[in-house]
């Protein structure tokens, strides 16, 4: 028997985030395509799938565990799509406070 696991609901959020390959200095822009509370689907950009990345984004509504609010967020890049958007799955994030 074949259990299914439900993919987590994706909602189109067109916003504005950085990104980076973790460990590096250097933070690049780019857009959110959809967000669930498991990953984000974002670009342009060239990440290879399997690389560990952080994403600043600020998503305007609660999304699941993902709260409203300016926070960081480490993912691995899961897969890359021919148009330039990667997937990256959550492991976890952090809020930004402005200080």
């Amino acid at each position: 028997m074949v259990m299914l696991i439900p993919r987590a609901d994706r909602i189109s959020f067109p916003i504005p985030i950085m990104y980076r390959r973790m460990g590096e200095p250097d933070w690049f822009p780019s857009k959110v395509v959809n967000l669930s509370d498991s990953g984000v689907l974002f670009g342009p950009t060239h990440i290879e799938p399997g690389t560990p990345v952080e994403i600043i984004l600020s998503p305007p509504i609660q999304l699941g565990w993902i709260a409203p609010g300016k926070q960081v967020c480490a993912a691995r890049v899961v897969r890359s799509m021919e148009n330039g958007a990667v997937a990256a799955r959550f492991d976890g994030s952090r809020f930004l406070l402005d200080g």
